[in-house]
């Protein structure tokens, strides 16, 4: 609690997470939708469309008609116009303003003779806070999503890391000796893997899906965990809570799962807020390489190598999410450090 960056980060990581969570199902705009008539528009706080772009678009769908009619009229949020033809108007033209993002509600109100009438429409307020695509989509709802999926494979690739590393690194320290050698000659084969060949070689085999991603960030990322692991056994096997543990007949399971794994802990907790951050990154990484998560999925990742495609002219795209990005990962990496401080014995 003194470590108030610690503390500010957590809040942040806190409200992020609530807002990954959540986000998406409160926001106007689904994820998916698409808007043909706000494409790459600008981030505003004032509704589309703007009042200078109204008629414009009431008059590009009106030509389709092909009807006559007055000049429209726009009050209140309702557009309306007089209308009239040659022919009986068929009100199956009110089709071209329901496929509008602009308007909503058309209605007809003909005359008798069906030849004359009155065409009105209620005009959308649309809010991108943080613009649109190149396809249209509202770009906050698309880094919601993008944070729920990068922290979920951050999390899950993390604990995947966790289990895999600290049961092998208990049982290899525990152990030792030949069992011991063996164990670590393996994760320095491992180690000597390309992470990106690696990945490539499991999406090839086993396709291209969400969990393939976390599974090969964990498989990789718990050599680091393991040999953390095994460093803290090989100091706490020879404490005296454990020879007694032996000397009273407990099993060498019995002893790894209750005295050498919750006493290997406090550096465990630290390394798994630094190791959140580094499966983000390595997702990131696939998902820019075009190897990790696809549309109409996305991740934060996927959306800074959209953005950086589109820099030069929707610099935005790239700013938001890189900057939520980096938020996470400047909170993550603050935590680990105030938890450090606190679950270290010298600071005590």
């Amino acid at each position: 609690m003194r470590n108030h960056a610690a503390v500010a980060s957590l809040i942040v990581l806190f409200l992020l997470t609530v807002v990954a969570i959540v986000g998406p199902m409160l926001s106007p705009h689904p994820s998916s939708r698409i808007y043909q008539q706000y494409v790459r528009v600008a981030p505003s706080l004032e509704a589309y469309p703007k009042a200078e772009s109204v008629l414009p678009g009431f008059e590009r769908e009106f030509r389709r008609t092909r009807l006559s009619g007055d000049e429209p009229v726009l009050e209140n949020g309702t557009l309306s116009v007089n209308i009239s033809s040659d022919d009986v108007i068929d009100d199956r033209v009110l089709r071209y303003f329901q496929r509008s993002d602009m308007f909503s509600q058309p209605a007809l109100d003909l005359a008798p003779d069906g030849k004359t009438g009155v065409l009105s429409m209620k005009v959308d307020q649309l809010y991108f806070f943080l613009g649109t695509d190149n396809l249209g989509r509202d770009m906050m709802t698309r880094i919601f999503m993008g944070m729920r999926v990068s922290l979920m494979i951050g999390v899950l690739a993390s604990f995947m890391a966790l289990v895999l590393g600290v049961t092998y690194g208990a049982i290899s320290g525990y152990l030792g000796g030949r069992v011991d050698n063996i164990m670590m000659r393996v994760v320095d084969i491992l180690y000597s893997l390309p992470f990106i060949f690696f990945v490539i070689l499991m999406l090839v085999f086993f396709g291209r899906s969400m969990a393939i991603i976390f599974i090969a960030i964990g498989a990789t990322e718990w050599l680091d965990m393991a040999r953390i692991v095994r460093g803290q056994t090989l100091s706490l096997k020879r404490r005296e809570f454990v020879q007694a543990a032996e000397a009273l007949g407990a099993t060498r399971t019995g002893i790894i799962r209750r005295h050498i794994i919750p006493n290997a802990l406090g550096p465990v907790i630290v390394f798994m807020t630094l190791l959140v951050p580094k499966a983000i990154l390595a997702e990131s990484l696939l998902s820019f390489l075009g190897l990790g998560v696809q549309d109409p999925a996305t991740s934060l990742g996927l959306l800074i190598s959209e953005g950086a495609s589109n820099m030069r002219g929707a610099a935005y795209q790239l700013i938001f999410p890189a900057a939520t990005l980096t938020i996470i990962l400047f909170a993550l990496n603050f935590l680990g450090d105030g938890l450090r401080d606190s679950l270290d014995p010298k600071e005590r």
